[in-house]
């Protein structure tokens, strides 16, 4: 969602679930499935707005009690990971509540951005993404952003 929505929901309480890249990833989401392939041409005009619409938003993760951002280790013997990232205040609610069930300590939200995001890729080898809307959308991208 844009910095200004996330302002005037915690003033006002409103726009807490508008996110542009939400909907396109919606969109990209649809086409896969009716064209049965991510690799088909249609796509990339989704793709593209995708690209251009994540450096404009500000996301939404969990932390712990350190602040560092929730992890999800991809194998059990590996300490690459990635972060959970969400869209709004509606999808950090919904996806909230059903991993806090996982963890036993206290999570908090957190406003991350995707400066922050590079820079977490820059200062830590391990990091290998973040994965949207894990919930519902369950859209992956990489550290640099792209999927």
């Amino acid at each position: 969602m844009k910095l200004k929505d996330y302002q005037d929901y915690q003033e006002n309480n409103v726009k807490a679930s508008v996110s542009q890249l939400k909907e396109y990833i919606q969109i990209y989401a649809d086409m896969a499935k009716k064209l049965k392939s991510e690799d088909a041409i249609e796509l990339e005009a989704v793709k593209k707005n995708i690209r251009n619409t994540y450096p404009t938003e500000i996301y939404f993760t969990l932390v712990d009690e350190a602040e560092k951002p929730v992890k999800l280790t991809l194998t059990e013997s590996s300490k690459e990971y990635i972060i959970l990232v969400f869209t709004d205040m509606r999808e950090y609610a919904v996806g909230s509540a059903k991993i806090s069930k996982l963890f036993l300590d206290r999570l908090d939200l957190k406003v991350i951005t995707p400066a922050d995001i590079s820079q977490l890729a820059e200062e830590d080898e391990f990091f290998q993404g973040f994965v949207i809307n894990p919930h519902s959308q369950n859209f992956n991208m990489d550290r640099n952003g792209d999927f």
